[in-house]
């Protein structure tokens, strides 16, 4: 892809464990580019993820810095998946917009698991966006 072709494309998929919780790394920024994330899948757990809550994604240390705070606690073994994105709210003023960062060439972008799945488990993370 050269730098003037742009389009949404799966950037990582990636497979975790989802009792760790120091930063996990998904991939690392290609030489040359600049990587702007839209949508991460959360996919196929091996095990119920039973306690996993509040984990964050992004490219610094603690991989905070979009898209927080969102459980998959309630996820079963093999056959639940999840998309993470922007919330939709039906009603009331709109929601202001989740900060999200422009990830340069050589970024690592990851997740860190503040309260990890209570039971041995992994899961599937497939991060799709902009690489250009």
């Amino acid at each position: 892809m050269d730098a003037k072709t742009k389009g949404l494309m799966l950037m990582a998929s990636t497979q975790i464990n989802a009792q760790t919780t120091s930063k996990q790394t998904l991939f690392t920024v290609p030489t040359g580019k600049t990587f702007i994330p839209i949508k991460v899948v959360a996919r196929k757990p091996s095990a119920t993820l039973a306690g996993m809550t509040n984990f964050s994604l992004g490219g610094n240390a603690n991989a905070d810095d979009w898209l927080q705070q969102i459980s998959l606690n309630a996820f079963t073994a093999t056959t639940d998946y999840g998309e993470i994105e922007q919330p939709v709210q039906a009603a009331g003023p709109p929601i202001a917009p989740t900060k999200k960062t422009e990830y340069a060439a050589g970024t690592a972008f990851g997740i860190k698991i503040t309260t990890g799945s209570t039971g041995a488990a992994t899961v599937y993370f497939d991060v799709f966006g902009y690489l250009y």
